[in-house]
């Protein structure tokens, strides 16, 4: 069945290219355009003649940009020394080795890409964009739905790559930073998709070494997933030097520092988040969650409601709103947002667990305690996440039992432990003795190393 699925991704990938998509022929075609091109891992804006990678600018002469430009509006097609010179160069006289030395320059630009564009000595020149190019397309179109199941498609396309061209090491970055953004939705063990997240990891490692993009990933999972606070910081700030003006290396930074009691340059970095891309989604889905844990109601509550409407399709937006709306005391409306979040990823069981906690807030205890007869029944099939059975335990009054479960989150590795002494949500908990021996515990595990 799961490789009838795969195949059924691959077929719809494959449509995805007869239908214009990215990187076809016609595709390119329509998206030549004032506005932005995506080829591979790069973003050419053909209105400023400008070139991205990860955010950052990338430098060339004017005359490499025409020839790129050239070929991105003929992809597959080749093209000989005379059309060459007509449109790249504006009919100029030049020599077929000025062609040669430009058509180098752009290859090593363009890095692991650059053996898309071929020479053929006598024929001319061609951009062939492989088919596992328009899967990574696809995969990464349904890994920016930011929903379990658009994650879940997109792994099987990543590792269609994979088997494509084994050696890709796109394929295995873009494998682990989704295997990465899974675990914070919990559906998963975190020592199983930790493992997961590795194994793809070493794989691109192996393949290209160190880069900011591998860095990048290994630092949200020492944090995520280690607690490894003072790892993950000097990591971020490693990709930072060499990456300057990635915003959502400031996001995580800001995450890192407030985790660590540094909440003045946790909003710094989130200031400066917002002045590199106030769009990112890495700044709308942390934003409002720290204001949050700050206390800071009325600038998380317009930080969330900002975020719901840059990405509403996006769940964990609406859990965000929903805490925020529930701390202010508006359970009715946070109910609301729980209840889409649930709907837009059924398969999420924190997001019924948080629903049920409000419900239980409220005094809806039947409700909130058929939730929690739900949710331990789905234990006997899939993951359930300890932690926001804890916060359900303890809104209906069994806080033993809530102990407990706090101690297997714990156990567990679950990403949210690490939170306890911040969120809010856990605000009833302190004042038992029990609440600072397990804070104490987790703070050890966040120390160095």
């Amino acid at each position: 069945m799961a490789y009838r699925r795969a195949a059924g991704l691959l077929e719809a990938g494959r449509e995805y290219q007869r239908d214009g998509g990215p990187g076809t022929a016609r595709g390119m075609a329509s998206m030549y355009s004032p506005g932005q091109i995506a080829l591979g891992p790069f973003t050419i804006d053909a209105a400023t003649a400008r070139v991205f990678r990860d955010g950052q600018e990338l430098k060339l002469r004017p005359q490499v940009f025409q020839v790129l430009r050239f070929l991105i509006k003929n992809p597959g097609r080749l093209v000989d020394f005379d059309e060459m010179i007509q449109e790249a160069w504006a009919g100029a006289r030049v020599s077929r080795h000025t062609v040669a030395v430009t058509l180098g320059e752009l290859k090593s630009l363009l890095e692991e890409c650059g053996h898309w564009i071929t020479i053929r000595p006598g024929y001319g020149y061609c951009l062939e964009i492989p088919e596992s190019e328009h899967l990574m397309r696809v995969g990464q179109h349904f890994r920016n739905q930011f929903t379990p199941s658009g994650l879940d498609n997109a792994i099987r396309l990543f590792e269609q790559v994979t088997e494509i061209e084994g050696a890709s090491p796109r394929a295995w970055e873009a494998l682990a930073g989704s295997y990465l953004e899974s675990g914070v939705f919990c559906t998963r063990p975190t020592r199983e998709v930790q493992r997961l997240f590795l194994d793809a990891y070493h794989r691109a490692l192996a393949l290209q070494g160190l880069t900011p993009g591998l860095q990048l990933i290994r630092a949200l999972s020492l944090y995520l997933f280690e607690q490894k606070l003072a790892e993950a910081e000097s990591e971020l700030l490693w990709v930072r030097r060499a990456r300057p003006g990635m915003a959502e290396v400031s996001v995580h930074l800001a995450r890192v520092y407030f985790m660590s009691g540094r909440s003045d340059e946790s909003l710094s970095e989130l200031r400066q988040a917002e002045n590199v891309d106030a769009l990112s989604p890495a700044l709308a889905f942390v934003k409002p969650c720290l204001l949050l844990y700050g206390r800071d109601a009325d600038r998380a509550a317009a930080s969330a409601k900002q975020a719901v409407a840059l990405y509403p399709n996006a769940p964990v937006t609406h859990l965000h709103y929903a805490d925020v709306l529930d701390y202010a005391g508006d359970g009715l409306a946070a109910l609301v947002e729980y209840r889409i979040a649930s709907t837009i990823a059924p398969e999420v069981t924190l997001f019924r667990a948080a629903e049920a906690t409000c419900l239980a807030k409220q005094g809806r205890s039947r409700e909130a305690s058929a939730v929690l007869a739900e949710l331990n029944l789905n234990r006997k099939s899939q993951y359930v996440d300890a932690y926001y059975v804890a916060l359900l335990l303890e809104a209906l009054g069994q806080r033993d039992e809530a102990f407990e479960e706090l101690e297997r989150s714990h156990a567990e590795k679950s990403p949210m432990v690490a939170w306890l002494d911040l969120d809010t949500k856990a605000d009833s908990l302190r004042d038992d003795p029990r609440f600072a021996k397990l804070r104490d515990r987790i703070a050890r595990n966040q120390g160095p190393g």
